[in-house]
């Protein structure tokens, strides 16, 4: 026999001995009475020729596969590793397989993207869509008990969901800063064109507003655009790079910095440092995710957290969950998680002034230090 010919099972029933139909009964496990003897001929030679079943085959015949898609925006940022381990956790368990893919925050690969997912007769969909608009989305979505949105939000879609509170994050992030004294706070971010920035963003000015600091517009740094993926696809760090160029340039006054992410969090932190600027002497910094690699930074980030693996493991039994429902016609499930501060080293607490205020962040040329407690 050829030996890059695949084994078929036809080959496997022929050293067996036994009928193809018998073969079909012993691997796949059915119901079928088969004789002791048989299924262990069948067993034997399907091992000693190395037989592999042919799944594709399998799922075309009977209509149903256990494949699972997962697109995500990136595989680089360490958030969506997390949300990989969760995941694939959770499909494992329940006996059914993952296929990873990215969109490299392309809104048009995305949609690539689940056009293959559907040609390749997945079970169902998980996604974490960067598409602002859910139109074009809302075109693939096969039922709502088969795809399941996580991680970024998308409206008039009925699928089931796990989402995470982004405005909630947003004023918690504010909060934390005010109760450390600061008065002056920026908020750095790429565009806004994203659900959860806009989000996240939301709920900063809105806390700050209804708080005796207010929110000054001025203090609000947001680059132009994307910056171009390179081959390693670090765009986030590299947009903490120019972020906080851009903050240095303005001579902002502001005594912290919000980042919209970790990741931006840390390209921030380094350029910074770059400058001769202390964090958080001069300047406090504050993230969003809360990453394994935002604990073994220096400073260690203080951050929100996003709980990434849980959320990754949360969409995939909400999805494994709709598909074994005997009904799929049942109203899809959402969940909502909660973002908490983490504290760590990369924020200080501000000191107030003699005369009761307190004192402003100055310029290192000068100097001129506020004192911390």
């Amino acid at each position: 026999m050829d030996s890059r010919r695949r084994i078929t099972i036809s080959d496997v029933a022929k050293k067996a001995g036994v009928s193809i139909a018998t073969v079909s009964r012993v691997l796949n496990g059915t119901d079928y009475p088969v004789k002791d003897s048989l299924r262990k001929a069948v067993l034997r030679a399907a091992e000693q020729m190395n037989y592999t079943p042919n799944f594709f085959g399998r799922s075309l015949k009977s209509g149903k596969s256990n494949d699972i898609g997962v697109i995500l925006p990136s595989m680089i940022n360490p958030f969506y590793s997390e949300v990989i381990a969760g995941t694939e956790k959770e499909c494992r368990d329940a006996g059914y397989n993952p296929i990873f893919c990215s969109s490299n925050n392309e809104p048009e690969k995305e949609l690539e993207q689940i056009r293959l997912m559907r040609k390749k007769c997945v079970e169902g969909l998980l996604i974490s869509t960067i598409n602002a608009d859910s139109g074009p989305l809302r075109r693939y979505i096969m039922g709502n008990s088969n795809v399941v949105l996580f991680d970024q939000p998308a409206e008039g879609l009925s699928c089931g969901s796990v989402g995470y509170d982004f405005t909630l994050a947003g004023a918690l992030a504010a909060h934390y800063l005010t109760g450390k004294g600061h008065r002056r706070i920026a908020f750095l971010s790429p565009p806004l064109d994203r659900p959860s920035r806009r989000a996240i963003f939301k709920g900063f000015r809105r806390a700050l507003e209804e708080s005796d600091v207010g929110f000054r517009p001025e203090d609000l740094i947001v680059l132009p655009s994307e910056t171009a993926l390179d081959e390693k696809g670090n765009y986030e760090f590299e947009n903490g790079h120019r972020l906080a160029r851009a903050f240095l340039k303005m001579h902002c006054p502001a005594t912290a910095a919000v980042a919209i992410n970790d990741i931006t969090a840390f390209g921030v932190i380094q350029e910074l440092l770059r400058s001769g600027r202390r964090v958080p002497g001069d300047i406090s910094v504050m993230g969003f995710d809360n990453i394994n690699f935002s604990a073994m930074v220096n400073p260690a980030l203080t951050t929100v957290s996003q709980p990434s693996f849980e959320m990754g493991r949360l969409a995939a039994r909400v999805l494994i969950g709709g598909l074994q429902k005997a009904d799929r016609r049942e109203a899809a499930e959402h969940i909502l998680l909660k973002p908490e501060v983490i504290e760590r080293e990369s924020v200080c607490t501000l000191r107030p002034g003699t005369d009761g205020k307190e004192k402003s962040m100055k310029s290192l040329d000068n100097q001129q230090k506020h004192p911390y407690t």
